[in-house]
Formats: structure tokens, C-alpha cells, sequence
């Protein structure tokens, strides 16, 4: 455990992609540091902060939560996916019995990779339906 597979380069390039200009500051930091966990092939920091930037889009009031209705919010991103995404990320950080990925499984590291990349897919849809990024 520990030198993980890169995550795919169709996630990468996406991500590459992400543009922060309609960004608040803490957003754009959380997105550098996605960006950082990515190419570093840190899939749980992937996780953390993929849902960290959507409830940093969703509440600071310098970015889209200043400018863009609540009601934009409620239609953005697909629910299930990002239902996953904070349920996921709940799971890493507030340890409340096992985990998959974490528990030495053989296959954790795909596992975690796989995730990784839903994640960070996850929060570019959710940014695309915002209207905020490609």
C-alpha cells in the first residue's frame, strides 16, 4: 500500500482543465490542492477535498454562492453521485467501523484509485452544471 496507480488520464485531463476564475479564495486553494493530491496519486486526499470543494463552492459567499441562486445549487451535480462523494469522504474521516480501501484488502489500491477519480468526476459535473467551469 502506498504507490498507488495513476488515476486515469481522461480524469487528469479534465481536471487539468479546471478553471477558478468564477473561484471564491478558499475555493481556488481547495482546487490547487486537488489538483496537487491528483497528480501526487493521493486518492484519499482526492476524496476529502473533492467534497470539501463542493461545500466550499456551495457556501463562500466571494464565489458562486454569492452570485448564483440557491435554487441553481439544488439542481446542480447528479444527486447520487454526490451523495456518494460526502458519504465516501464521511467514511475516511470519522472512522465509524471499517472502510473499504483501508482495510489491507489486496485489491485497496484500486479500490481507492477508482474512487478517486469518481470524486474528482463528481465535483466537475457539479461545477459544469453550475456554470462555472468546463
Amino acid at each position: 500500500m502506498g504507490n498507488y496507480p495513476s488515476l486515469g488520464a481522461a480524469v487528469m485531463n479534465r481536471l487539468s482543465c479546471l478553471e477558478t476564475e468564477y473561484f471564491g479564495p478558499h475555493a481556488s486553494v481547495v482546487s490547487i490542492e486537488l489538483k496537487a493530491a491528483a497528480y501526487a496519486g493521493l486518492p484519499v486526499a482526492c476524496i476529502v477535498l473533492a467534497q470539501t470543494l463542493v461545500d466550499v463552492i456551495a457556501n463562500e459567499q466571494a464565489g458562486p454562492a454569492g452570485y448564483l441562486d440557491r435554487i441553481t445549487f439544488t439542481y446542480a451535480g447528479n444527486k447520487a453521485a454526490l451523495s456518494w462523494l460526502r458519504g465516501r469522504r464521511n467514511l475516511l474521516l470519522h472512522h465509524e467501523g471499517p472502510s473499504d480501501g483501508l482495510m489491507g484488502e489486496s485489491k485497496a489500491e484500486e479500490w481507492l484509485i477508482k474512487d478517486a477519480e469518481k470524486a474528482i468526476l463528481t465535483v466537475l459535473d457539479y461545477l459544469v452544471d453550475l456554470d462555472v467551469s468546463k
